[in-house]
């Protein structure tokens, strides 16, 4: 019983071992670095490539970012962040404060390529002491949290100046030749400042095109518009007698306070009466004051009355309306262009 128990533990354990070894045997792990050889402070790309291996199945610690020191104890490398300087040490001297090594950045690139799963880990870094330096690991663990070793490449950094020679130092710049550079940009300064005080004042002294000055509208031209807006032809074709009445007497209203020197607004007719005969000039009164009067009338029986005119008395009264209205827009300018056209003696230019 003790020995078949002993000879399947023995089994067990030789297939787990074949097992790892045939996982082994398909694991791939390269590292290199480029260049192989290079001078203080060269960046170096430190690459290795895993394939054959599941990327889930294993973990990667990529190295942070950091600046590392030699030991000055043992002659291996310190980190910075964890480097702390007792409280009773002396300072470091100049060759202390010199890195072994500066790594920039770390990054991973998981891929596929046949079939076969690969991984990319790329670090970028820089030595600044001479002579051969292993690369830093790069920790990678199984799913059981054993370590995987791999190959570490070896990099050679070579002095930049072996034989410690001086290099020459540029004999100082020619006083003389200053002073020019110095007069150029000076007179550079001013031409420039010239300029922009001459465009300053160009552009001031430039007048804006003047807008273009729209006329109004005279008012015989807003009092059509006015009739064509409202629609009074049709109001009286449709019996909307009310409607008419109120607005052709707003709007006539309203004509007559622009062409004569009153407001007609808010006033009666018998008002309106005594003003146009008071303000209007005669030949213009002569013809269309009776004509106003007796419109006005009829606007004032529709309202107050209960006066129903007929649709032909109503069309009547609107186009005997806008005729005065045309009659004095018409005889108000004639007056005043022959008021214009006097001379100075008061008597008519020919």
């Amino acid at each position: 019983m003790k020995r078949n128990k002993l000879f399947f533990i023995l089994l067990v354990a030789v297939v787990s071992s074949a097992g790892d070894l045939s996982y082994a045997s398909q694991a791939s792990l390269d590292a290199s670095v480029t260049p192989g050889r290079g001078s203080v402070g060269q960046p170096l790309s430190y690459t290795l490539t895993i394939s054959g291996i599941d990327p889930a199945a294993v973990r990667i610690t990529l190295p942070e970012k950091k600046v590392v020191y030699p030991d000055k104890n043992n002659g291996t490398k310190s980190d910075k962040k964890n480097d702390k300087k007792d409280s009773g040490a002396g300072e470091k001297s100049s060759e202390e404060f010199v890195p072994l090594y500066i790594i920039s950045s770390a990054s991973r690139d998981d891929s596929e390529t046949n079939g076969i799963k690969q991984v990319n880990i790329k670090i970028l870094l820089s030595y600044f002491r001479p002579g051969s330096h292993t690369l830093p690991e790069i920790k990678i663990a199984g799913a059981d949290g054993v370590y995987i070793g791999y190959k570490i490449p070896v990099v050679t950094i070579e002095e930049t100046n072996k034989e410690g020679t001086l290099e020459e130092i540029e004999p100082p710049v020619s006083l003389s030749g200053n002073y020019t550079r110095i007069i150029w940009i000076v007179a550079a300064l001013l031409l420039a400042a010239a300029a922009a005080v001459a465009v300053h004042r160009y552009l001031k002294k430039r007048k804006k095109p003047a807008e273009p000055v729209i006329p109004p509208l005279p008012p015989i031209e807003i009092f059509l518009n006015e009739v064509e807006a409202l629609r009074l032809r049709e109001l009286i074709m449709e019996g909307k007698i009310n409607e008419y009445v109120f607005d052709i007497s707003i709007i006539f209203r309203r004509y007559l306070s622009s062409m004569l020197m009153f407001d007609a607004a808010e006033m009666t007719t018998d008002e309106i009466a005594s003003k146009i005969k008071k303000y209007m000039p005669k030949e213009i009164y002569s013809i269309c004051g009776e004509m106003i009067i007796n419109n006005m009338r009829l606007w004032d029986f529709s309202k107050f009355a209960e006066f129903a005119p007929s649709t032909e008395l109503l069309i009547d009264n609107l186009d005997a309306t806008v005729t005065a209205a045309k009659k004095i827009s018409a005889m108000s300018a004639a007056a005043e262009n022959q008021e214009n056209d006097r001379g100075e003696n008061g008597t008519l230019r020919v």
